[in-house]
């Protein structure tokens, strides 16, 4: 379907959408959101009405969600009602927790006085579709009599009518009318039912809703809402209301299947949209109700799918801070949806046995070894010997373009010249899949659940937004905490109101990447930016100080936006010049117009000590300019074949004083990606990508943050990068640099905890974050899906509160291990945790505990902690290296704790290595080390396993005061040949440096074989002494990318 990049809200409620459509248990999940909602609000305290308001709101974005589907759902008249009734929310459920709600709303007047949009924009919303769901259900309780129908309305309405009475004044549109609905469905349950032909012609979630039906489209509209016809207007507005839900669900269904055929969904839902308000503007209303309120409620339904409708509804910028609820609301359902999900497949033990084993023999169908793990699925071939015999895609050592093929329908496969049968030796050349093997195990490898974490996670008590309140000294609980069934019923005596004003939400639009003219991937643009824009440097960036809500935050300027050719040929009926839309806007001319700029939170010089905005290179010495250290021990030779390029960063610097986020940050952060040539120079207002491997560099993207960005990593063809705010609401955003029609992956941390480092598998299926309390939390680099967040500390103690930040994240060369590392604020003890691949469980070595004093004169902590698998009879190794002063780098076997210092012989010809360590790595081939100190001096570490160690300073590079995020080194190829890389920055000269060392004739820089490396013995057996026993490898989690050019790492 083309059209614009789907916003952040579209996203969510695709995935909301795969969790909820057709499940058996809709009771249970209602039951249990308001069970946990209960449970919730006994700790929120009397005085914390933020707290209060947000769970309120939560609790009806979510059950909003789930009537939506269930809308959906519900079948025609003369439909066979029995084949539904699992699918269907009961009809007792829903009402009652209609009930629960607007209880739940009278009785917390005091605490929800305030919000207004509360009430007029989510409960309205929430009661029209829950009460559009107990009108049409079709299993009505009571043998269906219209009596105890009635009787149960009357109760609504009667409570409905208290929420008006406990919040007097003025309300919406919408809310408005709910009670018109509940008045006359108390009168007469069955007087606001669908019309015939809606009512017979509709479609449901049990087949496709897309194309776009009949009865949906505009001549079907237009008998809604007949010319010269009077009919029930609260009729007819339900029912164009319906045919809206249904116009957008085609589009929502549409990206959750993953569908791939031209539908023409854009044009046809513009059409339809169009009638729909053409409808709205002939529809009868009674004049106490504002009409343009009325269309409203219809506009922003449709700016879900098509950005481009106007935008009617207003909204008080004191209450613009609810937008940021709806994604939070809609990721936690998801969530508990997916987990549910999970926990019910494990319940079945049975079941999940008997999956597990065909799922396992059909790999080891495939290489009847076990060891060897499929480059892309499993299969099993027929071939052409005598026998007939059956082998494994493994043990053809089929390609991957062959893989391909035979996915394409082409079960025969011919096969290279000279290729012989491993069993009977003869020659052979065909080879016929056994497709029902595939298809077998396609079906039931995403049914095999891990609860793993998910069980851990319910034992925690972080399943629950808010914390026990402490107790004071007296052992009384604080105010208002008694208060719970009730709470803000009742004023505490002496309290004050609250003032109404709230100051106003930062309103931030989507990121913005530009694709430079010139660069080595022409037409590459941001996922989010629908045109291709190519400027000149330096870069302006105006924005618009226009309030957004949160539906259309991802909507790109209007002069990027492609327009539907459906539009440029026939202008919709509702466009600005229309009498429809001049009728309205006469009706808005009162209405104050909102306008909230962008800022980013500045830390001022009272707030630097506690802020946690600082930089981590802060010092008072002056950097000296250039290139420093001592170059005698380095050869002419190697000087000229070392490349030091400079390159303007004045773009990077100067784009920030155009920009309306405040003051810019005048440090300027390097990172360089640890599988490609490519580089990062970034602020916290712009990110620069650079490729290396040219010379000079060539500049690739560039990419504007939503935020304020605090962590950047790149790989070969990702970029991650962490946005937040002053009030530490962290997103993680994962954007495709090489195919700019995906979608980026977003991820919004609902957690407080500040993040402290970041890193990318070498497949590029993950993104590793560190967090504080020692919490490192996993991210799916292609998929949005929840992430899985692993407690260093679990095993030692519950709560880690107050437990040491993860301060490093390091994947080996080969991507098979991930190293993780703390060091203790109390003790000084460095911690190192390790995971294999595919990273689903970790363990700390014991054995790699080093303890730093503290309390040192510029202790600037862990700098790096880096893992070498063992192989060719080497040892594993572990690498830690401190900027302190007592912290000497140290080399360390995890299999029986030996350790070795690396230091220099100051009286020997080579410079002092020391203690302040900027960088570390390990080679790709993992026979040399390359650490760089605070003068600079690059030093290479080789005979690791040997006592003593060759260790030589092979280049001179920026002098540092303090462990710096400008400077950067990286193990590159770059024509087929190796590099050490690094790169620098000097904010003050707005210029950055990159310096390339040859390794040729200094080590064999070739990576081993992909297939050693996974496969071989002495690889595997050295990983395994200690890191535990094997784990099962999941199917999608073993699919190894081939390599895309020589050198690169896979």
């Amino acid at each position: 379907m083309a059209g614009p990049t789907p916003s952040s809200l579209f996203l969510r409620l695709t995935n909301t959408w795969r969790a909820l459509v057709l499940r058996s248990d809709v009771d249970d999940i209602v039951l249990e959101l308001l069970g946990r909602f209960s449970l919730e609000k006994i700790y929120v305290d009397a005085s914390d009405r933020d707290a209060h308001q947000q769970l309120v709101i939560t609790l009806l974005l979510q059950l909003k969600s789930i009537f939506d589907i269930q809308r959906l759902t519900l079948p025609t008249d003369g439909s066979h009602i029995g084949w539904y009734l699992g699918f269907l929310i009961s009809w007792e459920v829903a009402l009652r927790s209609v009930e629960f709600v607007l209880q739940t709303i009278v009785e917390g007047r005091e605490t929800l006085w305030e919000y207004r949009s509360l009430r007029e924009r989510y409960l309205a919303d929430f009661l029209l579709s829950s009460l559009r769901v107990l009108t049409l259900h079709p299993k009505a309780p009571a043998n269906h009599r219209s009596r105890d129908r009635r009787e149960r309305f009357a109760r609504i309405h009667s409570l409905l009518e208290q929420v008006f009475d406990s919040y007097p004044g003025p309300n919406s549109f919408p809310l408005e009318v709910c009670k018109e609905i509940t008045n006359q469905l108390h009168v007469d349950p069955d007087s606001l039912g669908l019309p015939p032909k809606l009512a017979s012609d509709l479609p449901n979630l049990t087949s496709e809703l897309y194309p776009i039906p009949l009865c949906l489209l505009p001549a079907s509209i237009a008998e809604i809402v007949p010319a010269g016809c009077f009919g029930s207007w609260l009729l007819q507005y339900l029912a164009l209301r319906d045919v809206s839900h249904f116009v957008v669900a085609a589009s929502i269904q549409y990206a959750a299947n993953k569908e791939t055929r031209e539908m023409h969904l854009r044009s046809s839902s513009a059409r339809s949209r169009n009638a729909i308000l053409t409808a709205l503007d002939t529809l009868r209303v009674p004049p106490q109700y504002a009409r343009v309120e009325m269309v409203a409620t219809i506009s922003t339904m449709f700016r879900i799918v098509l950005p481009d409708t106007l935008e009617l509804s207003r909204h008080d910028a004191s209450e613009a801070r609810f937008e940021e609820f709806e994604p939070d609301a809609l990721d936690a359902l998801f969530a508990r949806l997916a987990a549910r999900q999970v926990i019910h497949r494990v319940s079945d033990r049975e079941m999940v046995h008997n999956v597990t084993q065909v799922v396992r023999k059909i790999i080891l169908q495939d290489d009847p070894s076990g060891q060897f793990v499929p480059t892309k699925r499993p299969g099993l071939y027929a071939v052409n010997c005598p026998e007939c015999h059956l082998l494994g895609a493994s043990q053809l050592n089929l390609t991957e373009f062959d893989l391909m093929s035979s996915e394409q329908g082409n079960t025969t496969i011919q096969l290279a010249p000279q290729t012989r049968c491993i069993y009977c030796r003869e020659v052979i050349t065909i080879a016929r899949e056994v497709t029902a093997v595939r298809q077998a195990w396609e079906l039931l490898e995403p049914l095999r659940p891990d609860a793993d974490t998910i069980n851990v996670e319910r034992h925690l008590p972080t399943q629950f937004q808010l914390r026990p309140p402490k107790s004071r000294a007296s052992g009384l609980l604080p105010p208002g905490y008694a208060n719970t069934l009730a709470i803000g019923a009742e004023r505490p005596h002496g309290s004050e109101v609250y003032s109404s004003s709230y100051p106003g939400k930062t309103v931030v639009s989507s990121p913005t990447s530009i694709d430079l003219g010139g660069s080595l991937y022409p037409g590459l643009v941001s996922p989010q930016t629908p045109s291709q824009l190519q400027i000149s440097l330096p870069l302006r960036h105006e924005r618009s100080h226009t309030n957004m809500t949160a539906d259309h935050r991802s909507k790109p300027p209007d002069d990027l936006e492609k327009l539907d050719s459906a539009f440029l040929t026939d202008p919709p009926p509702f466009s600005h010049g229309s009498p429809v839309f001049k009728r309205l806007q006469n009706s808005t001319d009162d209405v104050p117009s909102i306008h909230t700029p962008r800022s980013v939170p500045i830390v001022t010089s009272t707030e630097k000590g506690k802020s946690k905005w600082r930089l981590k290179f802060t010092t008072s010495k002056k950097a000296p300019v250039g290139i420093s250290g001592d170059s005698s021990s380095l050869s002419s030779t190697a000087l000229e074949a070392q490349k030091l390029e400079e390159i303007s960063l004045a773009p990077l610097l100067s784009t920030q004083k155009h920009h309306g986020r405040g003051k810019p940050s005048k440090s300027i952060n390097v990172t360089l990606s640890q599988s490609s040539t490519l580089a990062l120079f970034w602020t916290q207002l712009l990110i620069h990508v650079w490729d290396v491997a040219t010379s000079p560099p060539t500049m690739m993207r560039v990419i504007l943050p939503e935020s304020t960005c605090i962590l950047a990593a790149v790989a070969r063809t990702h970029l991650a990068y962490v946005i937040g705010t002053r009030d530490q609401k962290l997103t993680l955003r994962i954007v495709n640099l090489v195919q700019p029609t995906i979608s980026v992956v977003e991820y919004r941390i609902p957690s407080s905890l500040w993040c402290k480092s970041i890193a990318i598998d070498r497949e590029e299926n993950y993104v590793a974050v560190g967090f504080e309390n020692a919490t490192v939390r996993f991210f799916k680099a292609k998929t949005s899906e929840p992430p899985r967040e692993d407690r260093l500390h679990a095993l030692s103690h519950r709560d880690c509160r107050g437990c040491p930040s993860v301060d490093t994240l390091a994947f080996s060369q080969d991507g098979l291990a991930l190293l993780a590392s703390t060091r203790s604020p109390k003790t000084g003890l460095v911690q190192t945790y390790s995971w294999r691949f595919p990273f689903h469980a970790f363990q700390e070595l014991t054995t790699c505990r080093y303890s730093i004093p503290l309390h040192e004169s510029e202790d600037n902590g862990l700098t790096a902690a880096i893992f070498r698998p063992g192989s060719d009879g080497e040892e594993t190794l572990v690498c830690i290296t401190t900027w302190t002063q007592s912290g000497t780098p140290v080399l360390i076997q995890p299999q029986d704790g030996h350790r070795s210092e690396i230091k220099t012989d100051v009286s020997g010809r080579h410079a002092k290595l020391g203690t302040r360590i900027q960088c570390a790595a390990f080679s790709p081939s993992g026979r040399e080390l390359v650490l760089v100190n605070d003068k600079g001096h690059v030093f290479q570490v080789s005979n690791l396993n040997s006592s003593p160690m060759d260790i030589r300073r092979i280049a001179a590079s920026k002098e540092l005061t303090a462990k710096s995020d400008s400077f950067a080194m990286s193990f590159m190829t770059i024509a087929d040949e190796g590099y050490v890389v690094m790169a620098w920055a000097e904010s003050t000269r707005a210029t950055g440096w990159i310096k390339k060392i040859p390794l040729t004739g200094r080590e064999s820089f070739a990576t081993p074989d992909a297939s050693d490396i996974l496969y071989d013995s002495s690889t595997y057996g050295a990983t395994r002494e200690f890191l535990g026993p094997p784990v099962e490898l999941a199917a999608t989690e073993r699919i190894r990318e081939l390599p895309t050019q020589p050198g690169d790492i896979v």
